[in-house]
């Protein structure tokens, strides 16, 4: 048996409907902020951190 998900010989898949696009693009923005968040606040200042160590710990 064929799962419904794949389409058989012969057959196309319908286009996802409107409503079903627009929970994508919700989910989309909604991870993009906090994505957005944690890389502006956590992973560059702490990038920063590790560069300041590196050069304090560097021999001139």
């Amino acid at each position: 048996m064929r799962s419904p998900e794949r389409p058989g010989p012969g057959q196309t898949r319908s286009p996802p409907s409107r409503e079903v696009m627009a929970v994508e693009n919700e989910l989309i923005i909604t991870g993009a902020f906090p994505g957005a968040g944690l890389l502006a606040f956590v992973i560059i200042p702490g990038l920063l951190v590790i560069w300041d160590r590196v050069l304090d710990h560097m021999e001139w």
